[in-house]
């Protein structure tokens, strides 16, 4: 399944190159030193990442002169390692990722990305079966399973585990409870009946809600996506590319009607980020017991 999973990441990063402008787009501005690659975490599959990002890395190439090319990774490290090696420019990082990166490479917030009340935060969501009427309280978790996504993840891991602590529920009160990886893998794995319930950032659940899964409780809001880049970016790159971002209406006609096809992170849109905020997630780490910024070890455990 990994090498799958792998495989499929790799062709993708290749029809991200072949399409990620118009040909005539290209033609006006293949010169070098004018691509730049914009990392992005897949939250959920791979396929569906790339079908909704990359009309976004069109959107934004096709209102600045410089050419973005998607690049998809799996896991939350190797978003960090790539900005550290100098092999990605420009990423979109969760709070956690965020203070990692920072503390490994030079970096310059460009926004944050504005959450579904209009401001730069979201929230993660602990969800269960629409048809479980023996859990309606975060009480009603303890013996059963709970399902969280990577271990590095901030909304469907950290947030959530420092959510249930101060309401008095801890890992220790679960019958079993796993890392699945993705926001969906857990919102499917919920939907299947393997696990009572789950936690999943508030963007990522709203496709399931109605559908199958109801919310239980919902963590108070916390600073949510940054896009970043190198400091060695060009300035002129950087602010380009922050001048597009903070243009972006999300309630234009325009980009309302384009905006159906991009990530539910991406469709709000964006403004000037305060990045002090961020340090919310060093109390959440220190209350939890874990290594600062996704340093606890290879199984993740906390």
């Amino acid at each position: 399944m990994a090498q799958a999973f792998a495989t499929l990441l790799a062709i993708l990063r290749i029809c991200v190159v072949l399409c990620a402008v118009t040909p005539e787009a290209r033609a006006a501005t293949e010169t070098p030193g004018q691509t730049y690659k914009f990392g992005v975490i897949t939250l959920n599959h791979p396929l569906v990442i790339y079908q909704q990002y990359q009309p976004f890395m069109d959107f934004l190439t096709a209102r600045q002169a410089w050419r973005f090319e998607l690049v998809l990774e799996q896991h939350y490290g190797a978003i960090v390692d790539r900005l550290e090696a100098g092999t990605l420019d420009i990423a979109l990082l969760a709070g956690r990722t965020f203070l990692q990166a920072r503390e490994r490479t030079p970096l310059v917030p460009i926004c944050a990305v504005t959450g579904l009340d209009g401001t730069p935060t979201i929230r993660s969501l602990i969800v269960v079966r629409e048809d479980r009427a023996d859990i309606r309280s975060l009480a009603d978790l303890k013996g059963r399973r709970m399902a969280f996504g990577s271990p590095d993840s901030t909304a469907s891991h950290l947030a959530p585990l420092d959510f249930l602590r101060r309401q008095g529920v801890g890992l220790a009160d679960f019958a079993r409870w796993d890392n699945l990886g993705t926001h969906d893998a857990v919102a499917r794995a919920v939907l299947r009946g393997e696990y009572d319930a789950g936690a999943v950032g508030e963007p990522m659940a709203l496709r399931y809600l109605g559908s199958g899964l109801r919310v239980l409780a919902a963590t108070p809001p916390f600073p949510g996506f940054i896009i970043v880049a190198r400091a060695d970016v060009p300035a002129a790159v950087r602010e380009a590319l922050r001048d597009a971002l903070l243009s972006i209406d999300p309630d234009s006609p325009e980009v309302a009607a384009l905006s159906t096809r991009w990530n539910e992170v991406l469709r709000h849109g964006f403004v000037p980020v305060d990045t002090a905020v961020y340090e919310v997630f060093r109390g959440m780490e220190e209350r939890m017991g874990l290594a600062p910024h996704g340093r606890d070890g290879a199984a993740g455990m906390p």
